[in-house]
Order: C-alpha cells, then sequence, then structure tokens
C-alpha cells in the first residue's frame, strides 16, 4: 500500500504542499504518548516560503502529515529541521507533545471531588485558548468514577520515633506558581487514575480534524482472531527473558509507624515466597491498598516476557486491524521457550520503504 505526505502551515493551517517527496519515512502511533514521523525532504524546501514572505518549513511552525492507503493519516508537529547530507531531516511528535513543557497561566483552579478526566480536558480547553494555539483539538467526553482534590486540612503528627511531621493536603491545583509543564500533569493524572489517551486524525473534505481518545481504565480490547506466529508474520525471534517474580506484596499506604496504611496479599505460585514492598501515600484505606497491591501482584507471576515484535502483513493479523492498546496472542518456537502468551501493544513504528512494522509490547 501507497503512502502520500502533506505539510502544513501552524497556526494558521494553510496548505504548504499535498505532494510532500519525503524519504526514509518512519512513523509511530502509540498509547499515552505522541505520535511520530521522521523523515527527509529536498534541501530546497529549507528556502520555501508562505504567503507573508516567512519560511514555510521551519520548528513549531508546520505540521507533517503522513498517510497510508486505506488508514487514517497520522500527523506530528515539525520539532526538528536540520540538514541531513544533501537532504532536510524532518522529525515530527503527534499532537499530544504540545502541552509538554508549558505552564499553566489561566486563574488559579482548585478542584475538589473533581474527575482526573474532566481536568484534561479543562488543560486543553486552556492551551487552545489561545489564537496561536488552537489545533483544533476535540477531547473525547469520557469520564470515570475516580475523584481528585480535598478541602485543605493541615495533618500534624508525631512518628514513633520522635519526630514532628507536617504536611498540607488539599484540591487538585492548576497554578502559575505550581503547574510549570501541563504535559506532565496530564501524564501524572494518567498514571494515577489510571487513563489511557490516544491521537486520531481523519478528514473532513480539504480539512484535518484531530480527536483525542480518552479510556478509563484502558484503550483497545484483547483480539482473540489476531494471532502473531514466530516464522510466519513474526520474522526475527524475539529477545525473550523471565519476568519479575514475587509471591505475596506488602503495600503500605499514608500515615507512619503503627498507625500507616497496610496490606498484604499473597498467593500459592509453587516457588520459594518472595515479598515485593511497594509504598502509595494516595492510598488511605486497607482496602484501597489492598485493591492497589492485587495488579502489582498479578504483574509480578514471573514467566516469558518480551517487549518487542518484528511483524510483515499477513491474514493473521493484517495491518489495520490492530492499534496500540490492543492485546494480541504470541505463539512459536523462540529458541530456548516455547512462546504462547499475550502481549498489549503499546506502541507501532511503520517502515514506509520496507512496508515492515515493529512493535513496542507488554506482556500481560
Amino acid at each position: 500500500m501507497s503512502w502520500r505526505y502533506y505539510l502544513q502551515a501552524l497556526p494558521s493551517r494553510e496548505w504548504i504542499d499535498k505532494d510532500l517527496p519525503l524519504t526514509s519515512v518512519q512513523v509511530t502511533t502509540a498509547c499515552n504518548a505522541p505520535a511520530s514521523i521522521s523523515g527527509n525532504v529536498p534541501v530546497e524546501y529549507g528556502q520555501l516560503k508562505l504567503e507573508d514572505g516567512s519560511l514555510a518549513v521551519r520548528e513549531w511552525g508546520c505540521l507533517l502529515v503522513a498517510e497510508q492507503d486505506g488508514h487514517d493519516p497520522v500527523v506530528g508537529i515539525v520539532d526538528l529541521v536540520k540538514l541531513d547530507g544533501e537532504s532536510l531531516r524532518l522529525e515530527a511528535g503527534g499532537f499530544t507533545m504540545y502541552p509538554t513543557g508549558t505552564p499553566w497561566t489561566g486563574p488559579d483552579f482548585a478542584g475538589v471531588q473533581v474527575d482526573p478526566l474532566d481536568m484534561v480536558r479543562k488543560i486543553w480547553d486552556h492551551l487552545q485558548s489561545f489564537p496561536d494555539g488552537d489545533l483544533g483539538v476535540v477531547v473525547d467526553a469520557t469520564t470515570s468514577p475516580v475523584r481528585i482534590g480535598k478541602p485543605e486540612e493541615t495533618t500534624e503528627f508525631t512518628t514513633s520515633g520522635g519526630d514532628d511531621v507536617s504536611f498540607e493536603s488539599g484540591p487538585f491545583r492548576l497554578a502559575r506558581w505550581t503547574t510549570d509543564d501541563l504535559g506532565k500533569t496530564i501524564a501524572d493524572l494518567a498514571e494515577a487514575t489510571p487513563f489511557q489517551y490516544q491521537e486520531h486524525t481523519t478528514w473532513d473534505g480539504e480539512d484535518l480534524t484531530h480527536r483525542l481518545q480518552l479510556g478509563y481504565k484502558t484503550i483497545g480490547t484483547r483480539k482473540h482472531n489476531l494471532r502473531f506466529e514466530i516464522g510466519v508474520n513474526v520474522t526475527a525471534t524475539p529477545a525473550i527473558e523471565e519476568g519479575d517474580y514475587a509471591s505475596e506484596v506488602l503495600m503500605f499506604g499514608t500515615g507512619e509507624g503503627r498507625k500507616k496504611v497496610a496490606a498484604q496479599v499473597t498467593k500459592q505460585t509453587g516457588r520459594l515466597r518472595r515479598v515485593h514492598v511497594e509504598t502509595d501515600k494516595a492510598l488511605t484505606s486497607k482496602r484501597a491498598a489492598t485493591d492497589a497491591a492485587r495488579p502489582i501482584l498479578n504483574a509480578l507471576a514471573g514467566g516469558y516476557r518480551i517487549d518487542s515484535l518484528e511483524v510483515i502483513e499477513h491474514e493473521s493479523a493484517p495491518f489495520g486491524a490492530f492499534g496500540p492498546g490492543d492485546e494480541i496472542r504470541v505463539q512459536g518456537d523462540a529458541g530456548w521457550a516455547d512462546l504462547d502468551t499475550w502481549v498489549r501493544i503499546d506502541e507501532m513504528t511503520k517502515d514506509a520503504d520496507t512496508g515492515g512494522m515493529s512493535l513496542k509490547v507488554v506482556t500481560v
């Protein structure tokens, strides 16, 4: 399937080139991370001008679009332009990289019992409220049952060791004096809630529309009808290793000394007992600590683990039938182990020249 490339000026959205001669192209899509596009154009593009006389190809001033037949386009804000031999190297990151490094400059906000996903929408509303910051991103209306932010309070106590401790807890804040990286704020919310997000772009006539998909707790599904098989559509034997192992998790929450919240979860494994200790000060009850410990224990089951796959187009898993967030079964002879496991796709990179695809995966 062939590829087409476009270049659009930002923030005007004026089309610079609808038939961009991009070569050596790699296109990556991901969950909870921006897409990326890289490639080379003739060096003459460095002198191309817009109607107002300004340079067309410049960092943070244009959008690179990559589109494969039969698939939605992938977009990236050009954040690197450099000379690469006799060509001009372009590298671009998806629109979810835009909040990174940008501070909150609106009125101070103190949220009590607010949905983290509402806070993501609030951040994007703020970012796009500026004329030169409006990317046209529409954020999903998805909600979650999680609530963050408490009324302002100061907690003071003396530890069993005789130390005086005092700390403040309170609302979820967005303020000039505390929030200096909105991208990190979104990432922290995604990890703590948890939720996943993914970029989507489609055509609306001659224009592009951008959607930020939100999913609580995850995006994607388990694809029972698809399969990756070593030697069939997996072209290189994946490197495998034993995953981390524990038969017990001791989870600590808030508090100090004997008043510290604690929970313990165990399971019979047929191996020696090993205890993993974890601390999360956000946990305020034994039930919450127990709930938080269970998925950690499941993740520490040991067994074979892989983190990458090289795949090609095949009827067992056609390109376009899976995406970041989906889970697919992997089977086959991996050299010193007979592999039969499920993996979740975190990131997909397509090589437009070879047609192959590299996957970053997590064994589940």
